[in-house]
């Protein structure tokens, strides 16, 4: 019983129907009983929004999770909504030497060799001293015997080329990290883990 009530297995979405988060069933609850959300009842095949007190009502069909309670079963949601809360935090990588790196599958920008950190450096592609930004779309890594034979010069006026254009990586949403974390746990969830 305990168990139950404390794993992370509800998922809540913002008054957008965005995924969030994940609660336990134990937390979302609370937010239910509290007015802070609303739990999704999918059991006529749509997805109804069903405050505590319409929710502590519904039936619970047989190996249905619930909840044990003086009164009876109370079905455990696989979905609520935080219904005064429309936020949803995006989240984009920080901008290091490694995050740089990385989107090169470290990789010199010119030349597509493999590079270790040790013979690796920063390159602005438009040198800062000729106006360019420290920014996802002017840094890249190169190797350093490359990036020297560069220096403060245009790749073309260096007689190079980047493999790729160098950009921003794409942000993620919450729902990425909770199919990433949990994966898809039950059915319900599947319309908001696209």
């Amino acid at each position: 019983m305990k168990d139950k009530l404390t794993s992370p297995n509800v998922l809540a979405l913002n008054a957008n129907w965005q995924a969030i988060d994940v609660y336990t069933p134990q937390k979302a609850f609370c937010m239910m009983a509290s007015g802070a959300a609303a739990g999704i009842d999918t059991s006529g095949g749509s997805m109804v929004p069903l405050l505590w007190e319409k929710w502590i009502v519904l039936d619970t069909e047989p190996g249905e999770d619930a909840a044990m309670t003086a009164k009876g079963p109370i079905r455990i949601p696989r979905v609520i909504i935080a219904v005064n809360y429309r936020f949803l935090r995006i989240k984009t990588e920080p901008l290091t030497h490694e995050t740089i790196a990385r989107r090169q599958d470290f990789r010199c920008a010119y030349s597509g060799r493999p590079v270790r950190r040790k013979n690796w450096s920063l390159d602005h592609v438009i040198p800062k001293s000729r106006g360019g930004s420290s920014s996802w779309d002017n840094l890249v890594i190169a190797d350093k015997e490359v990036n020297n034979r560069k220096g403060d010069r245009t790749p073309s006026e260096a007689g190079l080329s980047l493999l790729h254009k160098p950009q921003a990586p794409r942000r993620y949403m919450p729902g990425d990290d909770i199919r990433r974390k949990f994966g898809v746990l039950f059915r319900e969830w599947e319309p908001f883990m696209k």
